[in-house]
Formats: structure tokens, sequence, C-alpha cells
């Protein structure tokens, strides 16, 4: 089952949503309304040395550097 982010057209709030069956958020879990819209998503990876220590990664353009969040959508920042 994909996550997938969303941009609500009411409150430009972002949010990330598990779809279950190919069905979408129904309303924007900030505002209730229901005009939201499917955003294009960067992905991201580690890049590990044979000894596990990580040696690169990439996150798209995420404003949090140095951040170990496996989720923005919780992020205070």
């Amino acid at each position: 089952m994909p996550i997938y982010e969303y941009q609500c057209a009411n409150c430009n709030h972002r949010f990330e949503y598990l779809v279950m069956g190919g069905h979408g958020p129904e309303n924007c879990p900030e505002c209730q309304g229901t005009n939201v819209n499917k955003q294009m998503s960067a992905c991201g990876f580690l890049s590990k040395s044979s000894s596990g220590e990580t040696v690169s990664a990439s996150a798209g353009s995420s404003s949090c550097s140095g951040c170990a969040a496996s989720s923005c959508a919780g992020c205070s920042h």
C-alpha cells in the first residue's frame, strides 16, 4: 500500500495518506475541506558502507537538514 502526499486547496495543508484499494483521502485532516490534490513526491534513500555506516543520504528538497524522522507529516518545523 503506497503512501502519497496531498495538499489541500482550501488551507494549503500538506499531509501524507496511506492509499488502500486505490482510494485517496476524502478530506483534509486540518480543515476537513474536500478539495485535496496529490503532490509529486521526492524519494529518499540512504547509502551505507559494508560496516553499516551511512555514507550518503538524499531526500529531494527537504528543508530539514539532519532530520532523522521517517516522515515529514508529523514534523513540527
